[in-house]
């Protein structure tokens, strides 16, 4: 059965046409990273389905974030293509790396002969599980040699000519856990003595040798356990611990680890070898300005009408008053006359629930039964849950209610400027989050005209519910006149344990280079090559200029993976007659 929103593919290229229920988004032939931008309930499922269906051949990597998702993906592959006499797409080359219970077979396969893996044309795992294990084995397709434990270098890994063709997160990686992490005091076992008195990474073979001795099979042990997946990945840590390790000295941080983010696949300067799509229904909210991911939007993403109304609150989330509590639910139960999705706090007065808990929605479902709601009228849930996004579930409903404003800590906007290279600030976030969150609703239907109602609380900024308004029923984003500047790269530098004269010349050279900050930040090899006449202008001066008189600025650079290079005037004129 043809998809209901399918994929038309480029004559001789590998890019493709889609047309969605929002327009249509032309993915160019050139590989690279590409943010697909198409509004929430547009069809994008169903889009890469077609797209599978239509380009298995070339190997597909696909991603989502839940358990459930996955598996609805792979039981459509079984039936709609495995099943489909017109396709040749067999069983056994279609493979689910997932620890449901369901797929303890797959995963058997995978951790003692993770190998497989490269010669799946299909292959479908969790976001977590794509930054937390073998991440060149998820991406490598049919490779002709040997393929080692990685070693962290993207820029060899993503020019592979053998890489799968595309690689699909559906939704943003949001949650990206790291690769590894441990306490500070492990850092005394990788760790030995120079002869200057300087503490240094232990070599290779010490290393190995050390965690043969001391880890291995103990609780502190990595990655414990015979799977062959676990030696390879303790491989990889292994391999990456004299990179890292004084990056880790200086952060001072009681616990450091190595994490992969999302931009390290698109690595500067060079073509990949492959398309990295992100399908993000607001993705021109989150990921405008990336320097890494291409934005590819429709020219309007809801034609459907939405209301917004405010409605009295009076509730405060750090005190718990029964008589305010009581006369709240007595002003939204006479709004539920039709299917409503009622958003509150997860939990109130300091209480906090464990995950996927919240006794603070629990109450307020009761209350709204006690005020002689129809309980088929609505469902409770609260700000933050797993139902916020990447759910169907409510696309019947015809109303929302939010009660309370809620905010995203601004270290959350902190972790996608670092995982995807953009400038994006809370605001922005808190837009993306609601955008979701609202398009859970019956909005997602996308039939013309139909007018659906947004209740929020009067304690909500007039400001955030105007850009609401603006994007939903004018397709507008915010545009900001005055960005505000991001100072991730100089929070970093300011935690580390760097000599504060040190730390202060650093600060100046990368203030003017943003390349420079995102290295600072994302942990990237940087070259920087200045003269002596601008470091001077820069105030960063010695008595005499000699490369020999910045050794202790270069060498600190280079623990931050940061390669100074100095060069004199006559040096530069060399090079451009050359």
């Amino acid at each position: 059965m043809k998809e209901l929103y399918h994929i038309t593919p480029h004559e001789g290229g590998s890019g493709f046409l889609m047309s969605l229920k929002t327009g249509e988004i032309d993915v160019p032939d050139e590989c690279g990273g590409y943010i697909i931008s198409s509004g929430m309930g547009s069809g994008k499922t169903e889009s890469i389905k077609s797209l599978i269906r239509q380009k298995y051949d070339e190997g597909i990597l696909y991603c989502v974030d839940t358990k459930e998702e996955l598996g609805k993906m792979y039981r459509w592959i079984q039936e709609e293509l495995v099943n489909d006499p017109t396709c040749d797409l067999r069983q056994d080359e279609v493979m689910i790396v997932s620890s449901d219970k369901d797929y303890a077979y797959h995963l058997s396969l995978y951790r003692d002969n993770p190998d497989i893996l490269m010669e799946k044309k299909v292959i479908l795992i969790t976001h977590v599980r794509f930054w937390t294990d073998l991440i060149n084995y998820f991406l490598i397709y049919r490779p002709q040699g040997k393929v080692e434990a990685f070693d962290g270098d993207f820029k060899s890994l993503m020019s592979r000519e053998d890489l799968r063709k595309y690689v699909v997160f559906d939704e943003t990686p949001t949650f990206i856990r790291p690769f590894i992490e441990f306490g500070k005091e492990m850092l005394g076992i990788f760790g030995k003595t120079d002869v200057d008195g300087h503490i240094v990474c232990k070599d290779a073979n010490e290393l190995n040798l050390y965690y043969d001795k001391f880890l291995r099979d103990t609780r502190s042990d990595f990655f414990s356990g015979n799977f062959k997946i676990n030696r390879i990945k303790r491989e990889v840590v292994l391999k990456l611990i004299p990179k890292y390790y004084d990056s880790w000295l200086l952060s001072g941080k009681e616990k450091n680890g190595i994490t992969f983010y999302p931009v390290d696949l698109c690595p500067e300067g060079i073509g990949i070898k492959t398309h990295v799509l992100i399908f993000e229904g607001a993705g021109n909210l989150l990921f405008k300005d990336s320097s890494c991911f291409k934005l590819l939007d429709v020219d309007k993403k809801y034609n459907t009408v939405t209301e917004f109304k405010e409605i009295k609150f009076g509730l405060v989330r750090e005190a718990n008053d029964p008589k305010l509590f009581s006369s709240f639910i007595s002003r939204i139960a006479r709004l539920i006359k039709k299917p409503t999705l009622v958003v509150c706090w997860k939990d109130v007065e300091d209480k906090k629930d464990s995950p996927g808990i919240s006794e603070y929605a629990d109450r307020m479902r009761k209350a709204l039964v006690n005020k002689k709601v129809d309980p088929s009228l609505f469902t409770v849930t609260y700000y933050g849950a797993t139902d916020n996004k990447s759910t169907n579930s409510y696309r019947d409903i015809e109303q929302i209610i939010l009660c309370g404003d809620w905010n995203l800590p601004n270290t959350e906007s902190a972790k996608i400027r670092k995982a995807y290279g953009t400038e994006t600030c809370t605001s922005d976030q808190k837009d993306w989050f609601f955008s979701q969150l609202i398009t859970r609703i019956g909005i997602r239907k996308h039939i013309e005209g139909e007018i659906y109602t947004v209740y929020y609380t009067d304690d909500f900024d007039k400001k955030f519910i105007g850009r609401m308004d603006d994007y939903f029923n004018e397709n507008r984003t915010a545009v900001r006149k005055y960005k505000k500047k991001h100072d991730d790269w100089k929070k970093k530098l300011e935690e580390m344990k760097i000599r504060s004269n040190t730390k202060k010349e650093i600060i100046k050279l990368a203030q003017y280079d943003k390349k420079m900050q995102e290295a600072i930040i994302q942990g990237r090899e940087y070259i920087k090559e200045v003269t002596f006449p601008y470091l001077q202008q820069l105030g960063i001066t010695r008595n005499k200029q000699e490369r020999g008189r910045y050794r202790s600025l270069v060498e600190t650079l280079k623990k931050l993976k940061i390669t100074l290079t100095i060069r004199s005037l006559k040096e530069i004129q060399a090079l451009m007659t050359d």
